[in-house]
């Protein structure tokens, strides 16, 4: 019984070692087809690497000798021009002129051209919160009509005398016209034409209301008649008498009211 075991146990570990190369072969096989299938990890990195980076830039050659410097050739249609980069920061960024809120600046030797509009270093100001009176305007008191609007330009003027308006206006005068307060020392110059009747009110705004009621109740300005005409000069000459034709009257001007009285006693 013993022989023939071990002679079973001989013959199948003697099948085994034959069967080892075989069952070898085909499980290497099986786990190379998996392998095959799926690409190597490091492959996916490079491509991926490959599509986000931009295409290398020609290379381009500049030709350099002691005789000649030579600019690379460039293309035309390759170049594009982008805007400039913001400053770092706003200690770096240039003063520009025009930009900026408007302030109070004072505009020197202003030229009325109407009650209430005037031109002084490159600014056209119309004050604000009125409207300006035309210079070819012409009212009507009473059925006697008079030039008002010259009257009011030249009232605007003699108020002014050429002295210097503080207004808020932009750093740079603008091409429009600017509409803003303006103030002549501590006076307001469109209060002023709106009080003496000079301007109308401006119909959006109430801040001069008051002060063209009291100009209309008042009649002053373009609300009453015009200027009268200047009085023909008189002058009264006193009657002479007996005594300015003997020299001894009003006329005589050496003469002495007592003089004679006084001679005639001492005679």
């Amino acid at each position: 019984m013993r022989p023939f075991a071990l002679a079973v146990a001989l013959g199948g570990l003697g099948a085994l070692v034959l069967a080892a190369p075989a069952l070898r072969e085909q499980a290497s096989r099986i786990g190379t087809a998996g392998l095959d299938d799926a690409p190597p990890a490091a492959a996916v990195v490079e491509e991926e690497r490959e599509a986000a980076s931009p295409p290398p830039a020609p290379f381009i050659v500049r030709p350099v000798s002691p005789d000649i410097v030579a600019p690379p050739p460039l293309e035309p249609h390759r170049l594009e021009r982008i805007d400039p980069r913001e400053p770092l920061s706003p200690i770096g960024r240039a003063h520009v002129p025009s930009e900026g809120p408007p302030k109070e600046t004072v505009l020197h030797r202003p030229v009325v051209g109407e009650a209430g509009a005037f031109e002084a270093m490159g600014y056209r100001i119309v004050l604000a919160g009125l409207m300006p009176t035309p210079v070819d305007e012409s009212c009507a008191v009473d059925g006697v009509p008079w030039p008002c609007g010259v009257h009011a330009r030249t009232a605007f003027r003699n108020w002014l005398r050429g002295r210097a308006l503080a207004c808020v206006v932009p750093p740079a005068p603008p091409a429009e016209i600017v509409a803003t307060p303006c103030r002549l020392g501590a006076f307001d110059a469109g209060e002023w034409l709106v009080a003496q009747g000079w301007a109308r009110p401006d119909p959006d705004d109430a801040r001069y209301a008051a002060q063209a009621e009291g100009a209309r109740a008042a009649r002053r300005g373009l609300y009453g008649p015009g200027p009268a005409a200047a009085a023909p000069l008189t002058v009264t000459v006193p009657e002479l008498t007996e005594r300015d034709l003997n020299g001894t009257g009003i006329l005589d001007a050496d003469s002495d009211p007592g003089s004679d009285d006084a001679g005639a006693s001492g005679d």
